[in-house]
């Protein structure tokens, strides 16, 4: 995930802690099924966008802000296609390849340690789709970013992201510091803006999905189970960190359940060249 100059300690340390029992416990509850996710989306949510872009065994997927590598894992088992994850965390790069080595995917699943917002090192038409879940928010410069996914997809080919903070409606400047606490770069975008930006980056057929039920259900299961976990989280994460992360889920929950931070899903295709 590109985050840009700031602070990324607060993914770093997520994905060396997550495979802790007490953590995967927690992640067990949030999601249902873990699929190494660090976002607001689930399995079921995950095989539904798949199906949207129509990957197969012969499909070639760009990941943005792959993370430690379990969606992207779990792309290639389930559809078959070849993946190539991107992101600016080494650690996450490292437990990428590390899992696809393990889980007898190395030949197609690759991980490359790349900042999402600089130029892409693939060659033009490289792709069949790209997947972007959850991490937009971290990428300041998008008009540039859509310029280069455009460059590396082949003709028609189909792009899918997420954005779980999309503004449509006022928010407290309390409220806006409690959901972006200690991520590096993070930006707030206005409802519609996306479309005229990928508009301008040549792309056809745009369709916007609200999504937010999702990150709704996902937060408050996240949030109660770690009140049932208190006492070890406390002890693990210390007192301040933990409260600070239940004000994070708490408030993620209510602007959201509100309908003033929203989550939306993006689609497209790239127009022939």
């Amino acid at each position: 995930m590109s985050t840009g100059s700031g602070d990324t300690g607060f993914y770093d340390r997520n994905f060396v802690r997550s495979a802790d029992e007490l953590n995967a416990a927690i992640r067990a509850a949030a999601f249902g099924e873990d699929i190494g996710q660090f976002s607001w989306t689930t399995a079921d949510e995950h095989r539904r966008f798949q199906a949207e872009l129509g990957l197969g065994p012969d499909s070639r997927v760009l990941e943005v802000a792959s993370g430690s590598g379990g969606p992207g894992l779990f792309l290639v088992r389930s559809t078959g296609c070849r993946v190539v994850g991107i992101d600016i965390h080494e650690g996450g790069i490292e437990t990428a390849n590390g899992a696809a080595r393990e889980g007898g995917l190395a030949e197609r699943a690759s991980f490359v340690l790349h900042d999402a917002q600089m130029p892409l090192p693939f060659d033009d038409a490289s792709f069949d789709a790209i997947v972007c879940i959850d991490s937009m928010n971290h990428l300041f410069d998008r008009e540039a970013v859509f310029r280069e996914w455009s460059r590396v997809l082949n003709d028609n080919g189909r792009f899918l992201f997420t954005d779980a903070v999309i503004v449509c409606a006022p928010l407290r400047r309390e409220e806006m510091m409690h959901r972006s606490p200690a991520m590096g770069e993070f930006l707030f975008t206005p409802f519609g803006w996306y479309e005229r930006a990928l508009a301008e980056a040549g792309f056809d057929d745009v369709r916007v999905e609200d999504v937010t039920t999702n990150i709704v259900a996902v937060v408050e299961r996240w949030h109660a189970a770690r009140v049932e976990a208190e006492e070890g989280l406390r002890e693990l994460e210390g007192t301040t960190k933990y409260e600070e992360f239940q004000q994070f889920l708490a408030t993620t929950a209510l602007v959201a359940r509100e309908g003033r931070l929203g989550r939306y899903a993006y689609m497209g295709s790239r127009a022939p060249r």
